[in-house]
């Protein structure tokens, strides 16, 4: 029942040699990334107590903790509150926004929408779409290769697509 700030102080684990302290400089990282995902407040609490979404959000907290130039994060919002999805995917594109490349895969078509700067699309193991969210996230690709209708619309937020129903034989 390691502590949450234990279990984001790991992600400095290969940047220290054994057995020796966190460094300042750890130490900033490791609080950043708290800050960024939001368990700051979590700091000495057992990871084992907390929920899902809040053991996700210290998971996030630990790899973004490792400061590398490429940070891969699998459905990072799935189980979140829609605060914390926002939250999350803020901080991603705030590291975007620092020189860091985040690669993340989503199914959930608004994040990916509103807050990645490209789109790639798989259809049974295949790309059939690349490029920015405006022009593949678009009513006729998700009917062709989700089956499902979906409402695309421009916004001040920026792109929102919200899937509205099952087109004919959807397949799961």
């Amino acid at each position: 029942p390691l502590a949450v700030s234990r279990v984001v102080e790991l992600g400095r684990l290969p940047f220290r040699a054994y057995g020796r302290p966190l460094m300042e400089n750890d130490k900033a990282i490791c609080a950043e990334a708290m800050r960024l995902t939001d368990v700051t407040g979590l700091a000495a609490r057992p990871a084992t107590e907390l929920s899902g979404g809040e053991q996700a959000r210290v998971l996030a907290a630990r790899a973004i903790a490792q400061d590398t130039p490429l940070l891969i994060a699998d459905e990072p919002a799935s189980g979140l509150d829609p605060a914390h999805q926002i939250a999350m995917m803020t901080a991603f594109r705030a590291l975007a926004g620092k020189g860091r490349t985040v690669l993340v895969s989503l199914h959930d078509l608004t994040l990916a929408a509103r807050w990645c700067d490209r789109v790639v699309v798989l259809d049974r193991g295949l790309i059939v779409a690349d490029g920015d969210p405006r022009n593949v996230l678009t009513a006729s690709l998700l009917r062709d290769v989700y089956g499902i209708s979906a409402h695309v619309a421009e916004t001040a937020e920026g792109l929102i697509v919200a899937p509205v129903a099952l087109i004919g034989e959807a397949r799961p």
